[in-house]
């Protein structure tokens, strides 16, 4: 915003492209449509209107993505005012008492902040939740969480206020060169498991998070929450059970507790569990790590619990590791 009038404009603009397409996709041709009512414009136009867009964009009333087709190809969407609003408000509030203690503001707190003032409530998931659950064991600068649909508009204007990353389902609607972190933006909270279970702190539950990290082959992460979690109570672990049969990943639950019990020489997970996954074994065969290229040397410890659990398993350096930093 460089002086009043240009505040002005592009608000005028944002109005009138907030009637037309409401929380639609349109692009840059639709948008100067919509700007200047006609169908041919002149070169002063559309730079015009392109400067205004930017303006909307930094001051967070919209966002863009690219197209899959064509990386060129902008697909403008502007967000609901207000939640916008209510969004600049937190965020606002906590810049003020940041400056005031010479400090800056920290992804948790805007969250916490927005749940607190506006009620937007939110899971952390994945990345963010293996951080909580094993003490930072895994460093990450990519934050995932999980929100509702009707406050998306909200979390995307605060989190581009703060000036990170922002991806949404899978798409980048915002990038940032002032900060190495990210926003991972997850609408789906109305159907995840473990929703009416969250915690005050908002992470999720470490029986949806096994699950969800074996199913994504992030088993370093879903064993350092195996672990670190290992005294969890049987009704939690009968959750976990339940869910990574839901992912696909049952066979693969069994292998890491027997596989972890092996290495560390001793009953981490006791046989009672073991054997109670064991009752869901799929005949399907379950895969962790990449197949090694030909001529490269294949692990046999693991063989016969391989056998067991019907699973194959190329990656077995990452159980020693896990079992060496955490138990």
């Amino acid at each position: 915003m460089k002086n009043g009038l240009t505040d002005v404009k592009w608000r005028l603009v944002y109005d009138k492209l907030w009637l037309r397409f409401k929380s639609e996709e349109f692009r840059f041709e639709d948008a100067l449509e919509a700007i200047f009512e006609k169908k041919k414009f002149s070169a002063e136009e559309v730079k015009y209107a392109s400067k205004l867009l930017n303006e909307i964009e930094d001051n967070a009333y919209a966002v863009h993505t690219r197209t899959s087709y064509d990386q060129r190809i902008r697909l403008y969407r502007v967000l609901n005012p207000e939640k916008v609003s209510n969004a600049r408000a937190v965020f606002v509030k906590l810049f003020d008492k940041a400056s005031q203690r010479g400090m800056g503001i920290h992804f948790g707190k805007l969250a916490e902040e927005a749940n607190k003032s506006l009620k937007w409530n939110y899971m952390y998931v994945k990345d963010s939740a293996v951080g909580f659950l094993t003490g930072n064991y895994r460093s990450i600068d990519i934050n995932h969480i999980s929100v509702f649909e009707k406050d998306l508009d909200g979390w995307i204007a605060l989190f581009r206020l703060w000036n990170c990353q922002i991806i949404v389902n899978n798409k980048v609607v915002y990038e940032s060169k002032a900060k190495a972190q990210a926003v991972r933006i997850h609408v789906d909270l109305d159907g995840r498991e473990g929703v009416n279970e969250m915690t005050n702190t908002h992470y999720q539950l470490p029986e949806y998070a096994i699950a969800e990290c074996l199913e994504d082959g992030e088993i370093l992460d879903a064993l350092a929450v195996m672990i670190t979690n290992r005294n969890m109570g049987m009704g939690n672990w009968d959750k976990a059970i339940k869910s990574a049969k839901v992912h696909g990943v049952i066979n693969t639950l069994g292998f890491c507790m027997d596989v972890i019990n092996k290495e560390a020489n001793k009953k981490v997970f006791s046989s009672e569990l073991v054997e109670k996954v064991e009752k869901s074994v799929n005949e399907r065969i379950e895969t962790i790590g990449q197949k090694p290229e030909i001529g490269t040397s294949v692990n046999l410890d693991y063989q016969n619990l391989e056998n067991k659990w019907n699973v194959k398993c190329y990656q077995a350096s990452v159980f020693r590791k896990a079992v060496l930093d955490l138990l």
